[in-house]
């Protein structure tokens, strides 16, 4: 199943993640969070959408790795891209 949705409402969030090294670590936290449960959501909605269920600790990694890209200042792309083949290796074709 293609990840292509992941974070296809959080551009903005994401774009402003980029400048988390900018902002306070209470701030940074928040846009954490936001960044993950935007993911999680969007996942979640794409695997109910192909009717079927992710295996355990795939979004949460998945998630937690696209959160890591972009603080490594990654395009949005580039994190779903990298995230998703990296996820797929592990947890396999759902």
């Amino acid at each position: 199943m293609p990840l292509s949705s992941l974070l296809r409402s959080t551009a903005s969030l994401l774009a402003a993640a980029v400048a988390v090294g900018l902002a306070a670590p209470a701030q940074a936290s928040m846009i954490d969070q936001i960044i993950l449960n935007k993911c999680s959501a969007a996942m979640r909605e794409d695997f109910q959408k192909a009717g079927k269920t992710p295996p355990d600790g795939m979004v949460a990694d998945t998630c937690n790795c696209v959160l890591e890209q972009v603080k490594n200042r990654q395009s949005i792309e580039q994190a779903k891209t990298f995230c998703s083949k990296q996820s797929l290796e592990k947890y396999g074709q759902p």
